[in-house]
Parts: C-alpha cells; sequence; structure tokens
C-alpha cells in the first residue's frame, strides 16, 4: 500500500510541475517574454521544491530524453546539404574558435586556483567546458582531484548559461534576425508519414546503439542528429519540427535542468561559489570579447558567432539560437566538434597531464 502511494504521490509531483510549466510557459510566451519554454519549466521546477516542497527526485528520465531526442531531430533537420557545404567553407574558423575558447580555459583555470583554493588538476577538470562525464571520470581516477569541486562546478554552468546567455544573445540579435533554417519549410506532421517516421525511429535507435558501444557522450542529442543528416544528404524530404512539439520536448529537458539549479542552490556559498562565478563569467566574456575579433574577419554576424563559442550544454544554447533565429546547422556544428576535440584530444591531454603530476 505503500508503495502504491508513493508511486501516486510521485506521479501527481510529476502532473504538477508539468501543468506549471505550461502555465508559466503560456503566460511567458503571451507576455513575449525570451525562451518562454525553456525559462517557464525552470521556473516552475524551483517553485515546485522550494516552495510546494515537492520531491522531483523521480523525474522520469525517459521524458528528459525523449525532450532531447526531438530537441536533436529539429537541430539534424536544419543539416541540409546546402548548409553543409557551408560549413566546409568555415571549417577553419570551427577549428580556430574551438582551439581559442580551449586556450582561454587554461588560463582562467589559474584564476579558479587562487580563487576556490585548490589545487592544479581540480581547476583544470572543473574549467574545461563540455565532456563533463569525461571530466567527472578523471576526477575519479585522480585522487589530488576533488571530484565534489569539479561536479558542482561543472553542473553550475548550466546555471549561469541558461541566465547570461539568452540575455547577450538577444542584445546581439539583428532586427531582421540571423539567417534562420530554410523558408517556407512545412512541420513533420504534415510531412512525414508513418512509414517514414519508423524508418526515422529504426535509425536514432541503431545509431544511438552504436554510440552507446563506444560510449559516445550526449548520444540521445546526437544520435537523432546524425541520422537527420543522412536522411537530408540522400532524400529531398525537408521538415521542420511542429512549434507544439518543441515546447514539450523543452518542458520534459528542462524540468530537469529546473531540478538539478533548484539543488545547486543550496551547495554554492563561500570561496568556491566566487571561483565558480569567476569562471563561467570570465568564459561567457572570453566569448563575446573573442567573437568581435573574429566578426572582424567572418561574414557571419555577432549573434551566430557568440552562440558558437559561448561555454555550456549544445542544448542548452541550440535551444537559444532557434529563439533567435540564428542559424542552428552552423552553431550545431561548431559546438558537436568542440564535443570531439574534448573527447579525443583535449580529455586524453589532461588525463595525462593529471596522471602525471
Amino acid at each position: 500500500m505503500s508503495i502504491k502511494s508513493n508511486a501516486l504521490k510521485q506521479y501527481l509531483n510529476i502532473m504538477i510541475v508539468i501543468i506549471l510549466s505550461l502555465l508559466i510557459g503560456g503566460i511567458l510566451n503571451g507576455l513575449h517574454i525570451m525562451l518562454p519554454w525553456m525559462f517557464g519549466p525552470i521556473i516552475a521546477s524551483i517553485i515546485c521544491i522550494k516552495i510546494f516542497k515537492l520531491d522531483l527526485s523521480k523525474w522520469p528520465n525517459w521524458l528528459s530524453n525523449l525532450g532531447l531526442i526531438i530537441l536533436g531531430l529539429e537541430i539534424g533537420t536544419t543539416f541540409t546539404k546546402r548548409v553543409l557545404k557551408d560549413i566546409q567553407n568555415d571549417l577553419i574558423l570551427i577549428v580556430l574558435v574551438s582551439l581559442l575558447i580551449i586556450l582561454s580555459v587554461f588560463i582562467i583555470a589559474i584564476g579558479f586556483k587562487r580563487i576556490g583554493k585548490v589545487n592544479f588538476e581540480t581547476a583544470i577538470l572543473s574549467v574545461v567546458p563540455g565532456g563533463i562525464s569525461q571530466m567527472l571520470m578523471m576526477a575519479e581516477e585522480n585522487k589530488r582531484a576533488d571530484i565534489l569541486v569539479v561536479g558542482l562546478t561543472q553542473t553550475s554552468r548550466m546555471l549561469f548559461v541558461v541566465v547570461l546567455v539568452p540575455l547577450l544573445s538577444f542584445f546581439f540579435k539583428e532586427p531582421s534576425g540571423e539567417a534562420s533554417s530554410q523558408p517556407d519549410i512545412k512541420p513533420l506532421t504534415e510531412v512525414i508519414n508513418l512509414p517514414q517516421l519508423i524508418i526515422i525511429g529504426i535509425g536514432i535507435a541503431i545509431t544511438y546503439y552504436i554510440m552507446k558501444k563506444i560510449k559516445f557522450p550526449t548520444r540521445y542529442l546526437l544520435a537523432p542528429i546524425v541520422v537527420m543528416m543522412v536522411w537530408n544528404l540522400i532524400t529531398d524530404i525537408n521538415f521542420t519540427v511542429d512549434n507544439w512539439l518543441m515546447a514539450l520536448a523543452q518542458i520534459f529537458y528542462m524540468v530537469r535542468i529546473g531540478k538539478q539549479i533548484s539543488e545547486l542552490l543550496n551547495q554554492l556559498h563561500g570561496r568556491i561559489a566566487i571561483a565558480i562565478a569567476f569562471q563561467n563569467i570570465t568564459l561567457i566574456l572570453v566569448s563575446v570579447v573573442l567573437v568581435f575579433i573574429i566578426n572582424i574577419f567572418s561574414e557571419h554576424g555577432i549573434n551566430q558567432l557568440f552562440l558558437s563559442a559561448a561555454p555550456g550544454g549544445m542544448t542548452q544554447i541550440v535551444i537559444i539560437a532557434i529563439a533567435t533565429h540564428a542559424d542552428v546547422a552552423m552553431i550545431s556544428s561548431y559546438h558537436i566538434f568542440r564535443i570531439f576535440f574534448i573527447l579525443f584530444i583535449i580529455a586524453p591531454l589532461i588525463h595525462l597531464f593529471v596522471k602525471k603530476e
């Protein structure tokens, strides 16, 4: 009876936070507030945990993963043949931006070390953007690294990303909007039939399985992106994900982010809190300075370059890109390359360094 009662309570808590997310998101949307379906679930989660004292610890992972898959589909639909050709022309810029961001990370780690009074192993594993699971695994393996500080710092970055990056992005947004995807593309529900949807679904499942076997990160997001890139290359059937599906996807995913932010608010205090604020704000400011310099030599707009260089999770950045009508495919390509760069080059180098130390 107790088990059934707890299950019912958890189910009610889930329904309450979803309904509240829809309500707050709808209000923010009606008031034309930026990113209503991103901020709505975050605010709803914090209200439910802090004010209503609801237990959201059992928020279903499958809902968040479903949200990621839908977001991945939307990102993947922007990778058309034309866009992929444009990305090839920008390959040098993509590599350059990634290298400069990673270089700045090592400099910022020195400041983090001094402010937080931590050793360099902890500082470098805390500051590197992206690859959170890899950084935590290396912190666990290295006896000198403080895994609690690394985990708190890496996780807290999303708090700064969801607050500062949207504000700066909307400030940089051009009045007419930057290069959006392709015009006049119909939504998924009007273009794709059931057999085609099943083929896409099978493709995502197979790609996810392969990525899981090789322990590739962010696979719920990247698997549908890869499948849609292949789909766009071999078919002429282009579509975009329906607005209502995108709103649901953001709610399913951002409730989890809101839950994590709520938990982080209780842990951020003292020198570590100051060090975390320093490294996150500095990383974002470095991205801004870098973008203004690169903009002199590039034809891309400030907002697109900023979102391409900004530290933070690819999912949050892409949601902001969609809202500001930036070039989602181009911005995604920068972050996907950074994931590969960190995973296959930076992470092994850091691992060798901290192991040697």
